[in-house]
């Protein structure tokens, strides 16, 4: 498994020299709760995309980066793969993965094409 979140955020703001109160100003939230992220307190690892954007605008850190590693999904890309589904596949084709979820509904309905 990969650095856990905490601890490239940490790791993002020691390379910055930026203290957790002074991040933590930046960012809107208690300097309490941004320790208790770095430091992967369970409970504490679900950060809102926009308190993400803070952070990574005060660490001078791309966005969509800070959020991925966050463990989610930026929302426009989320809106992007709801509004065309193509984009799920492509991204499959593209890292190797097939798409078991559809394969059987994709047989099943090209089954239901060769009776009519």
């Amino acid at each position: 498994m990969g650095e856990s979140f905490g601890k490239y955020l940490r790791r993002k703001r020691k390379k910055k020299n930026m203290s957790q109160r002074a991040l933590a100003s930046e960012a809107e939230v208690n300097f309490t709760y941004l320790s208790k992220v770095e430091n992967d307190v369970p409970g504490f690892s679900t950060v809102s995309e926009s308190t993400l954007k803070k952070m990574a605008d005060a660490l001078d850190v791309d966005a969509d980066e800070m959020i991925t590693r966050a463990g989610k999904v930026p929302s426009d890309v989320k809106q992007m793969l709801v509004d065309d589904f193509s984009l799920i596949k492509k991204l499959r084709n593209r890292t190797g993965q097939s798409d078991q979820t559809g394969s059987k509904q994709a047989n099943d309905e090209s089954a239901g094409d060769q009776h009519e």
